[in-house]
């Protein structure tokens, strides 16, 4: 990628995050009468339902604290994760201290704390705001709720768990996911020796059990023995699943691998064991980077839609039909999680098959998602690529896929050229997120 394109990619990404999508969140999320986010908006920001889903806000109280921390120092973006911050600490949390998964607008439960996903975005929400403000509670708060996922994580669900296990019991790709971007976000914040751990066992199951290299798929469900029995959810394959975990791995695999060159380095330099179980390590995490980015290939190759382009949502591994009506739909976040998945590969191995993916995901999102009129993102298209629902959020759509995935690219961008010597590629500077206007 020539660095003139890197700046162009960098330029787009930039005035979408910064002109596009957080002025339309901070214009018609923010619940300024009963405090908490809003997020059932219409494509103009309109209202269609004041309920508050936890995950949603959890997400949002992230989004908004990492953009303070790992973006730009702007005081308001710390106030507006306030807002969320002190709703969440007020009203979230049952008696047992898990968190509800809907409330309504005023804070009362309305949806039982019925699985740990609520969870898994507030600990690393709370973990982010205390970053950003210093605050004791929240840290309190965030381990608090992780130490609580680890205990229900073997029964995610708990009561509420439909499924007789000892009849077909499947292991699911959603919960290792979750737990390596926990552990990567929670990083140094957990207790010494935890995240590495967490880590290894989350990657050990998905590379081992999940990512079948011989059938060139990535399974969502798998028996325990990495099987797939004759049923439409040992079939199932998500191709946005897929790329959201194969990316969260190669980021963290290419993290751990620095941080082993340099502790070898140091080992190295007073003996010679440890430069050599440096150098083993060093060598198994390049080649589980190469297991990684051919399964990323191949997720792209099935799951791309070579007739009318975009990802698909769901397909079945042997092309049966899916019991997944929306399966042929294209979404918002599949596409979103394709852009990090491909531009990262492309990172790690600098495979020219890569910046094509990114190259194709990047012409179909800004073609069809993206909304230059009132801002953000569509979230569902029908198959063709025109808009299935005009909403800008809802119960599963909210201020965080889009502005991660947005906030993450333009940081590989400037990686991008930093390792080829350059400075940050330039982009149009903007004092602070500007109001849309619309007539």
């Amino acid at each position: 990628m020539t660095n003139a394109e890197l700046t162009q990619f960098k330029t787009r990404y930039v005035k979408n995050l910064e002109e596009s999508v957080i002025p339309f969140w901070e214009k018609y999320s923010i619940d300024r009468e009963a405090g908490g986010y809003l997020t059932c908006l219409e494509r103009d920001g309109r209202l269609f339902d004041a309920d508050k889903f936890t995950w949603l806000g959890a997400r949002e109280l992230w989004m908004w604290s990492k953009l303070y921390t790992s973006y730009r120092r702007e005081p308001r973006w710390v106030d507006l994760a306030q807002t969320g911050a002190d709703f969440l600490k007020r009203y979230g949390r049952d008696p047992r201290g898990d968190w509800y998964f809907a409330l309504d607008r005023q804070g009362r439960p309305l949806v039982e704390a019925y699985n740990i996903f609520s969870d898994c975005f507030a600990a690393v929400a709370f973990a982010e705001y205390h970053r950003a403000t210093g605050d004791r509670e929240s840290l309190e708060i965030a381990l608090a709720t992780y130490r609580r996922i680890q205990e229900r994580k073997s029964n995610p669900k708990g009561r509420f768990t439909k499924q007789i296990g000892s009849t077909r019991s499947l292991k699911a790709m959603a919960l290792p996911m979750i737990q390596i971007w926990m552990a990567e976000e929670m990083g140094d914040l957990l207790e010494p020796g935890l995240r590495e751990a967490v880590v290894r066992e989350n990657i050990d199951q998905v590379t081992s059990l999940h990512i079948d290299r011989e059938r060139r798929a990535v399974f969502e469900r798998v028996a325990a023995d990495g099987s797939h029995p004759f049923c439409m959810e040992g079939r199932l394959l998500t191709p946005g699943h897929a790329l959201e975990v194969l990316w969260f791995l190669l980021r963290t695999v290419s993290r751990r691998s620095r941080s082993a060159g340099l502790a070898a380095g140091k080992a190295g330099a007073a003996n010679t064991t440890g430069a050599a179980e440096g150098g083993a390590a060093a060598a198994d995490d390049a080649a589980l980077i190469e297991l990684l980015t051919e399964a990323v290939l191949f997720t792209a190759e099935r799951g791309w839609d070579h007739e009318q382009g975009g990802f698909f949502y769901y397909m079945d591994y042997e092309g049966l039909p899916p019991d997944k009506l929306e399966w042929d739909m294209k979404l918002w976040w599949v596409h979103a999680e394709a852009l990090c998945a491909f531009l990262i590969s492309y990172q790690l191995t600098g495979r020219s098959e890569f910046l094509e993916w990114f190259r194709r995901t990047d012409d179909y999102v800004f073609s069809h998602f993206d909304d230059p009129e009132y801002g953000e993102w569509f979230g569902y298209l029908h198959r063709g690529g025109d808009a299935a629902l005009t909403l800008k959020g809802g119960k599963w759509k909210g201020f965080f896929h889009v502005p991660r995935a947005l906030l993450t690219c333009i940081g590989v961008f400037d990686e991008l050229a930093a390792a080829a010597g350059g400075p940050p590629p330039e982009h149009s500077q903007h004092d602070g997120a500007k109001e849309r206007h619309h007539g």
